[in-house]
């Protein structure tokens, strides 16, 4: 039993971290590379939002769209 709760803990971590990683490469979408930056947001934020850091992956959804979305539409 108490493998399983250490398991899931480690996977609520990496969850996290991934969900960190993508609101990051949302905000450098803002400066550079938008297509790849935004795409790379957006996968990550999606695979963390079947996890227990929801709201940290929709926050990377949105900052990947918005910045590739505002970086094209400047340029």
């Amino acid at each position: 039993m108490a493998e399983k709760v250490k398991g899931r803990d480690r996977t609520d971590a990496s969850a996290m971290w991934m969900a960190w990683i993508g609101i990051a490469a949302g905000i450098i979408a803002f400066f550079a590379a938008p297509l790849f930056f935004g795409c790379v947001a957006v996968v990550l934020g999606l695979i963390t939002v079947f996890s227990k850091a929801n709201i940290l992956g929709w926050w990377a959804i949105g900052l990947g769209i918005v910045g590739a979305v505002a970086n094209w539409w400047f340029y």
